[in-house]
């Protein structure tokens, strides 16, 4: 567990101007407040040399409800609401940015933002937990973003090992869209038509899309540590079970006689080899490693003047200081190396991002497409944030922390829709609705109040018990590995015989149902049931041998979105509200539909926040005042206290449980509810 989540904030620290203690040696909150300030000084001479005036700052409710969904990801409790507003510290924003920068509730909102953007799928195959895991873990060190990237593009060996090896596992198979999605990710450069033909409406061509995706084209999805691990039991097993050689001493040379003793020998090692194909049968989907000698070839169709048909394309970088002439060995080290310090993107891309996630709209826009007629309508705040991205040395936090210290982060929303691929003059955030999870997870404060703190240690678990699972066989002995291999094989059999044994009760079953002989159906029903459940305590029994099942780690009910597994499943609130399916970088949504409309009033989860067993509804039962019991759900859903014309107008519901129900409905499926002012 990060420190962040032991250590309590030191607010006191915030008027003696010292630095906070937390991971990754943060910026002091004098430099992080002077950056800020430089920030908007740029964007406001910008705004005045447009005729724009800034939009005012925003009253203090709106600025705390605003700041815990922007960086924790949910909506203040109440009681949290009453301790900032009744707050008369004049640096009380500040305060509250420091404390929500440094809670868990911040490491939760950012997973679900990096897995959106990486697309992690924490249930496919083994990596994919691991990959998860190495996220999460990521995120809570405060792991810049520049060494993540590098962890990642140049990761090889098994996911036991290298879970960061999840990222090209994720595209097993996939090369050329996994470079397109690399280039996107971290360069902000869609080249994905140039993977077909010469790009239409950009520069690049499809020599140079193969030219960069040659870095990666030594990619094995072959397990090296299995090969090692058969090698050596192996090379036991035929000494305990020497070669016969009673048929070569008859052959007339001694070329032959080599020629033959070498056939047996391969012949015996892929008899050994294949004693063990159970055993490693998932390493190959999990692990890479470098084939040297691998080249990546020109298509067959290929029509340009610059190269043939079939052609073998050495690497090339696209932009910046050109890399080439890389040793194949090097090729995805050098690679990652170019992409996060040696090109011209790299910075300014994840600064626009972390600004696009903050205030609603990129410098740039999109983020992820800087072709060359990309421009900006602040280029000098944009140049800036490249700097501060560099100075801060790529961490996350610190960078954020900046943005939400801004006097821009305080202003009022701007109302009016921005248009994607457009310039904005940022007068103040843009006005966006709750994203998925935001929602999932404000759902969950109503029900159950703060949860930042419950973590889904089933995951980590997992994973822990799973690569502990690899590196024990890949230490085993011949004789254990012989004997885990006779396991499975009799576990794989024993599956072949129960799925026999369910199809054909299945069909008596659906025979004397038929017939209206109730009784044999109840009683082959029961016969099926035992079956189902003694070949489900094989299989658990056989995941010891296996260690190929690495499910479990469901969070509770209570629990943040962050927790879950992803994706979600296509009828879970989070989905149903825009959630990624992870196919694609950031993927997600905010569009309505009459679907959403209709879970908040009739959904399971929804129902949960607004029933009278919630944390909302126990703390209404002992308020003897109905002035009070408004008050407080006003704190609850919306972060403030009603306005006079709200007590007139609602008062007379607070009086009556029923009509406080209805009320507190009406308020979750409001846009004043829904939507981030």
């Amino acid at each position: 567990m990060s420190p962040l989540r032991r250590l309590p904030l030191l607010l006191p620290l915030l008027l003696c101007h010292t630095p906070l203690l937390a991971v990754g040696n943060p910026l002091p909150l004098t430099e992080a407040l002077q950056i800020a300030n430089r920030i908007d000084q740029l964007l406001e001479a910008d705004l005045a040399a447009q005729n724009l005036p800034p939009n005012p700052l925003v009253p203090d409710d709106i600025f705390l409800r605003r700041a815990y969904l922007d960086i924790v990801g949910r909506i203040p409790t109440p009681r949290e609401g009453m301790s900032f507003l009744d707050n008369t510290s004049p640096d009380k924003r500040h305060r509250l940015v420091e404390e929500l920068v440094s809670s868990p509730g911040y490491e939760s909102a950012s997973f679900n933002y990096f897995a959106d953007l990486l697309r992690l799928q924490t249930t496919k195959e083994q990596y994919g937990l691991g990959w998860h895991v190495w996220l999460r873990q990521s995120i809570a060190e405060d792991k810049p973003w520049n060494q993540m990237a590098y962890e990642m593009l140049a990761a090889d060996g098994h996911a036991a090992k290298n879970p960061a090896v999840g990222y090209y596992l994720r595209d097993r198979g996939m090369l050329l869209d996994n470079v397109s999605n690399t280039m996107q990710v971290f360069l902000g450069h869609q080249i994905g038509c140039a993977q077909c033909h010469d790009h239409p409406f950009d520069r690049w061509s499809q020599m140079e899309y193969y030219e960069l995706a040659s870095f990666s084209s030594g990619v094995s999805y072959q397990s090296q540590e299995a090969r090692n691990a058969i090698r050596k039991v192996s090379e036991q097993m035929r000494k305990d079970d020497p070669a016969p050689t009673r048929n070569i001493s008859n052959k007339k040379n001694a070329r032959d006689k080599k020629r033959q003793a070498d056939r047996m020998k391969n012949d015996r090692a892929r008899k050994f080899a294949q004693q063990f194909r159970l055993v490693f049968k998932a390493f190959n989907r999990n692990e890479i490693s470098e084939n040297t000698g691998a080249t990546l070839n020109l298509p067959d169709d290929y029509k340009y003047e610059d190269g043939e048909p079939g052609e073998a394309i050495p690497p090339a970088t696209l932009f910046s200081d050109r890399l080439h002439n890389v040793p194949p060995e090097d090729r995805r080290e050098a690679f990652a190396k170019w992409l996060t310090s040696g090109n011209d993107y790299f910075a300014k891309v994840f600064a626009n991002r972390l600004w696009d996630r903050t205030f609603g709209h990129g410098l740039v826009d999109p983020v992820d497409n800087w072709s060359k007629e990309a421009e900006t309508a602040h280029p000098k705040v944009l140049a800036y944030l490249e700097e501060v991205m560099k100075r801060i040395d790529y961490r996350t936090r610190d960078f954020e922390r900046i943005l939400y210290h801004t006097r821009l982060f305080q202003r009022a929303a701007s109302t009016g829709e921005a248009t994607p691929g457009f310039t904005l003059a940022f007068q103040g955030p843009q006005l966006r609705r709750m994203r998925a999870e935001e929602i999932h997870d404000s759902l969950l404060v109503l029900t159950f109040g703060n949860v930042d703190d419950k973590i889904n240690d089933g995951l980590a678990n997992r994973w822990d018990e799973y690569r502990k699972g690899i590196l024990s066989l890949l230490s085993s002995t011949p004789a254990q590995l012989i004997a885990a291999n006779k396991t499975l094989a009799e576990g794989e059999q024993e599956k072949l015989e129960f799925q026999r044994k369910a199809r054909d009760l299945g069909l008596k079953i659906r025979e004397a149902a038929e017939k209206g002989d109730k009784d044999t159906a109840n009683r082959l029903r029961q016969q099926l049931d035992t079956a189902k459940r003694e070949h489900n305590r094989s299989r658990r029994d056989m995941a010891a041998y296996s260690r190929r099942d690495v499910g479990g780690g469901r969070p509770s009910l209570n629990m943040r979105a962050s927790e879950y597994p992803t994706p979600f499943k296509g009828d879970h609130l989070v989905r149903q509200f825009g959630g990624s399916d992870r196919e694609t970088p950031e993927s997600s949504d905010t569009y309505a539909s009459v679907p959403q409309a209709l879970t908040l009033l009739n959904g399971r989860v929804a129902a949960t926040s607004e029933n009278r067993n919630s944390k909302v509804f126990e703390a209404l039962a002992e308020i003897t005042s109905a002035e009070t019991r408004l008050e407080y759900l006003y704190l609850a859903f919306f972060g403030s206290r009603p306005t006079p014309d709200e007590i007139k107008d609602f008062l007379p519901l607070a009086d009556d449980k029923d009509d406080l129900f209805t009320l507190s409905r009406a308020m979750l499926t409001s846009k004043r509810f829904l939507f981030v002012q």
